[in-house]
């Protein structure tokens, strides 16, 4: 009796211990200097179907050299928002899991809401002094960023996140009505061979700077759409690609062109020697 007691406490006592290593385990992150405001865009994104007024919108600009990602929040009396970084889904930690972070807001109940005051932002040389507080977690292995503010904010949010060096990019959807991709100068997405995005975003554009810009609205994805994919390519690849096929189509019609020409000739250095060979029968019977 006393050894089963013995087990089923130790039992117990692994229970608790693997199921306190799953939990939520959350540790400060601490910056000790703020972002460059020169090394962001500040689009004012603004809604369409609403009076052009702007509209909680999370924007990802894809840098060219496929290692970090800018990510610019518009957000509209927001308190709180989580980041999910690209390797989230590891739920790994690594020391520095968000670089040049900054904030161009103020007070929700001190702004008003329009197009004018997201252009005012835009424009400011200094970061806003609010508090807050960044903390980093595992939710469901997931690894995630939670950032919460003392009191609801308006205004912008930018942060950079290191990206895999890779030609694609995938995310977990942001907590956003409009969600924005910008993909590198030179670099398009769309054909199947190459790459596409996944799910099809709403729209689809290019900026003034050539860059193309994917668009998503979150209240018409579908709900099981938790998480989103960008392969890109450069867009003189499918050219190169059609230039190699016609090459390669090319250098086979002319293998095939001298095979036929060598068979011919073979095939007539073969009548020849039919015809001497029956020209010699034909001399050893009159002998």
């Amino acid at each position: 009796m006393k050894m089963r007691t013995k087990i089923l406490f130790m039992l117990l006592a692994m229970i608790v211990v693997f199921s306190s290593g799953c939990m939520d385990e959350k540790k400060q992150i601490v910056l000790n200097q703020s972002g460059n405001i020169s090394s962001y865009e500040f689009e004012v994104f603004l809604n369409e179907s609403n009076n052009h007024v702007p509209a909680n919108t999370t924007t990802y600009y894809l840098l060219e050299d496929k290692t970090k990602v800018q990510v610019v929040n518009i957000a509209i009396n927001r308190s709180e928002l989580d980041i999910y970084p690209p390797d989230s889904l590891g739920g790994s930690s690594g020391d520095n899991p968000i670089d040049n972070f900054l904030l161009l807001v103020e007070p929700s109940n001190e702004t008003i809401t329009d197009s004018q005051t997201f252009e005012e932002l835009s424009r400011r040389n200094e970061t806003s002094d609010i508090n807050y507080t960044l903390t980093q977690g595992i939710n469901q292995s997931m690894k995630v960023l939670n950032l919460k503010f003392e009191e609801p904010v308006t205004g912008f949010i930018a942060y950079t996140l290191a990206i895999p060096g890779m030609q694609g990019f995938a995310f977990i959807k942001p907590d956003s009505e409009f969600i924005r991709v910008v993909l590198p100068p030179g670099y398009v997405t769309g054909n199947r061979i190459f790459g596409i995005a996944r799910p099809t975003p709403s729209n689809t554009s290019f900026d003034e700077k050539g860059r193309q810009n994917l668009l998503w609205i979150s209240s018409k994805m579908g709900g099981r759409e938790e998480a989103i994919q960008v392969k890109y390519y450069a867009d003189s690849a499918p050219l190169y690609f059609l230039a190699a096929i016609v090459f390669l189509l090319f250098g086979v019609i002319l293998v095939l062109f001298y095979y036929s020409r060598s068979k011919k000739e073979l095939e007539s250095v073969k009548g020849i020697l039919d015809l001497e060979k029956e020209y010699e029968k034909k001399q050893k019977r009159r002998k």
